[in-house]
């Protein structure tokens, strides 16, 4: 029935919904699991948070990813990447709620490190949908904290030095005898 709401041609509906499935999970892996997959709920989540004409019902959605992934659980995360997450985060960053862009830096960061630790090319799906640009675009944020998120993530991730540690890791794998 949750899949339903969120399609509801009502956009507080769809607000509410997500409202109530972010306090619904609670950081629990099992509620979590409830969620994630059991139908296409969480799709239809990072489907608005990708282009729900409203605002609310993105940052709403946003919530509930974040939440997702501030868990830790690399399995949790890679699942939220397949579903299209990155794309779907990356649609939001550069907003005007300060709150909504540090949810959406601190998301983008705990995939891309795990992208580092899993040797999985997040950074380069990030680029692929114009989010380095909207990264680069967020240093001349007013806000000091999200210019220095932002700069943080493109220096680490992004920059030159990033890309030579990547070739590093995966040379380093290729190298390794299995």
């Amino acid at each position: 029935k949750v899949p339903i709401l969120l399609d509801h041609n009502k956009k507080n509906i769809r607000k509410e919904t997500c409202n109530a499935l972010f306090k619904f999970i609670d950081g629990s892996l099992e509620r979590i699991g409830c969620i994630m997959f059991t139908d296409t709920t969480m799709e239809k989540v990072i489907h608005l948070l990708n282009s729900d004409p409203c605002w609310l019902v993105r940052m709403e959605c946003l919530k509930i990813v974040w939440k997702m992934i501030e868990t830790g659980h690399r399995y949790l995360i890679m699942s939220l990447v397949d579903r299209g997450s990155i794309e779907a985060i990356c649609s939001v960053v550069v907003c005007s709620d300060e709150d909504m862009t540090m949810m959406a830096l601190n998301a983008l960061e705990s995939i891309l490190k795990l992208g580092i630790a899993e040797i999985s090319d997040y950074a380069t799906r990030v680029f692929e949908c114009e989010g380095t640009a909207k990264l680069e675009l967020l240093q001349e944020h007013k806000s000091e904290n999200v210019y220095r998120k932002a700069k943080n993530l493109i220096t680490k991730y992004f920059s030159e030095s990033a890309e030579n540690d990547g070739n590093d890791i995966f040379e380093r794998f290729q190298n390794l005898d299995l």
